[in-house]
């Protein structure tokens, strides 16, 4: 009998969402703080947010919605979506 793997802490995803950053934008673990913006201090290409994007999807199995994580923008805002969002898809 196969056990359900655990749903990942928001630690968990807070981690893991910043070291996908710093791997495909190239951007350092330092500057991604949770008041750091896409458009501000992360200074993300769209191609390389989209690439963010969708190695969450991967990561976790969910669908997210990349206008809603633009408009977030924070991000902080944008762990805590995709928290949500896979904390959800787990129910």
């Amino acid at each position: 009998m196969e056990t359900a793997t655990p749903a990942p802490t928001r630690a968990q995803v807070r981690e893991r969402i910043a070291g996908l950053i710093n791997e495909i934008a190239e951007i350092p673990l330092e500057r991604i703080t949770d008041t750091a913006t896409v458009d501000g201090e992360l200074q993300m290409q769209s191609v390389a947010f989209v690439e963010v994007q969708v190695a969450i999807e991967d990561e976790y199995q969910v669908e997210i919605d990349p206008i809603q994580l633009v408009e977030l923008n924070e991000f902080d805002a944008i762990v805590q979506y995709v928290y949500e969002t896979i904390r959800n898809a787990a129910q």
